[in-house]
This record gives structure tokens, sequence and C-alpha cells, in this order.
């Protein structure tokens, strides 16, 4: 049992952030607040969505539930009923679900619940840019996937989040290194995306694309071998986080000026904090700056590296408390 509150099970919600990799859940008030510990499940470990929560409940030892959020990394359908993980297939049903938690689950895009956090994170290093500028934000993160995502400011002074799916637009190189690998990955992926480079298996992607490049053979590694073996500058793995971190910063210049963000590009996901010593000097702010004609627009632009644990959580509590 891993609740630590007495409230009544009726008042009890729950949020939940379901990637490819892991899903993340924990309960909260009536208040609002946090009464449970986090509990993580391997998405991979599941055939059904409707599994998944009922690991969920038999882990709380919670009857049901009165509300729930669920943030999951796949688009939702036009009429909200169900959602897939994109890099899994895993369903998410909310009839399926009613019958397990007791309740219609609300769903959600996983990147609209982390913009839905942006104007709470605490823990954020700024990379270059102005100070306290204002108008429409945006988010991306390198995690399974690549999630995207914009808040834009309202006459009443709220934010009202655009949610994408830009991480699978086309991969636009910006060097021609860059170049080079796109050739390498395009013949082997039907369509390479952004996503293609900028998330775990994107490291791989790039770091055997990189190995050819090199004309050697790659040695079988995971993502973090490579992250690990990178930043202790092993050669091939430096340059593939260098080149990784110089594709990052052009995702989030080209999202800047898609959206109009002058209010900030926010970078998260699970992988960009395990790179929090290497990104402020790599090349990832430069790609950023340039933008052609629009290079003074984008450098007064600030850049963000989110520290926050689990802001998809944080997103998520705050997409139930706007039930």
């Amino acid at each position: 049992m891993s609740t630590t509150s007495t409230d009544d099970d009726m008042g009890v919600g729950l949020v939940g952030d379901i990637g490819a990799t892991n899903a993340r859940f924990r309960l909260v008030s009536r208040r609002h607040e946090w009464i449970s510990d986090l509990l993580v499940l391997p998405t991979t470990q599941f055939n059904d969505g409707a599994d998944v929560l009922r690991a969920v409940r038999a882990h709380f030892e919670i009857p049901s539930v009165a509300q729930c959020v669920l943030a999951v990394a796949g688009p939702v359908s036009g009429d909200g009923l169900s959602v897939r993980v994109v890099n899994t297939g895993l369903m998410f049903n909310q009839r399926a679900l009613q019958e397990v938690l007791g309740v219609s689950p609300v769903f959600c895009n996983d990147f609209f619940v982390q913009a839905q956090s942006v104007p709470y994170l605490k823990a954020l290093v700024q990379i270059g840019g102005d100070k306290d500028a204002a108008g429409v934000k945006a988010i991306l993160g390198p995690g399974s996937g690549l999630g995207m995502a914009a808040l834009v400011p309202n006459d009443a002074g709220k934010l009202t989040v655009l949610s994408s799916e830009g991480g699978h637009g086309d991969l636009a190189p910006g060097s021609f290194l860059e170049a080079e690998l796109w050739s390498v990955l395009a013949q082997t992926h039907q369509h390479v995306s952004w996503e293609t480079v900028l998330s775990g298996p994107g490291i791989v992607n790039l770091y055997q694309a990189m190995s050819s490049i090199w004309g050697m053979e790659a040695v079988p590694k995971s993502a973090e071998e490579i992250v690990q073996q990178g930043l202790a500058a092993e050669p091939l793995c430096h340059q593939t986080l260098e080149t990784f971190a110089g594709l990052l910063g052009g995702a989030a210049g080209n999202l800047a000026l898609t959206v109009g963000a002058r209010g900030g590009v926010y970078i998260s996901g699970g992988i960009a904090p395990k790179l929090a010593d290497m990104l402020p000097t790599s090349p990832l702010r430069r790609r950023f700056d340039e933008r052609g004609d629009l290079s003074d627009y984008a450098r007064a632009i600030p850049l963000y590296l989110v520290m926050d644990e689990h802001p998809g959580l944080l997103g998520a509590r705050q997409a139930l408390m706007d039930l």
C-alpha cells in the first residue's frame, strides 16, 4: 500500500504519464495534493492498456477513483475515446478503463501535459537568450520518442496548449555531416524524421550512421552506453553526442520559428538532463541561433533545460484540476 493519506477513496484522483518505456502514476487528494509515492511500471511488459491500470489499482489498493487523467505518448483519437502509444502499439480505451477504474479517464497527449507543467517548473537551466521573455512558449523533449507542444497566451492571461506531433516531421540537415548522416539513415528508414535521431533509439541510429561514415563497423551499444562513453570522451560516441546536441538545437530553433516562441523554448524528456553538463557548451545554442535572416530574432529567445523530476505528472495534475 503506497497511499500516504486517509482521504476517502471516492475522492481520490489518479494521474498517469505513459510512455513507450515507462508508465508513471501518482494519486492526488480532493485538494489536488500528492497522497502517494511514485509508481513506475515498465510499459513493455503489458499487452493491453487495461492491464496497466489493473496493476496500478492493485498497487495502490483502491477500489475506484473519482477522477483520472492519463497522458499517453501518442495522438488522442478525435472523439477522445482512445489513444495508442505510437512506438509500442499499446492501446488505451476509455470504456475498458472505466470498467477497471470506475470512472472514465480523460486522455491527453504526453506533451500536452508537459506543456501544462511549464508555468510550475522550478529546476531550469537557461542556455542563452533574454531573461523573463514573454509570449508564446514551446516545449520539446527527446525520450523514447520526441514530443513537442506550444503554449499560447490568450486575452485572459492564461496559456492555451497546442498539441503537436512535430517530432515526426522530416529531419532537416543543417550541415554537410548531417546531410551525409541523413543519406545513411535513409537507406534503412522509410521516413527519416526528427525522432529518428532525437530519441533514445535515435542516439543508437546516429551512432550507427556515424560509424558508417567513419568507415567502421558499429559495435552494438545501447543509448545509455553511448551517452556514458560519449561523456567520457570516447571519440565516436563523443561526436555522436555533439551531433545529437546540434540536431536538438536545430529542431528547437525550427519549432521556435514555427510557433513564434519568443517566450522561450523548454527542453525536457529523459535524455537531455543526463547531458546537462555538456549541453551549455555543445553546438545546441549555436544551432538554435543559426536562423539566417532571423538569427537576431532567435538569439533573443531563452532556451531552458528542464531539470524538474516528472514534469509530465505535474502537468497531468494541473489537467486534473481543470476538469
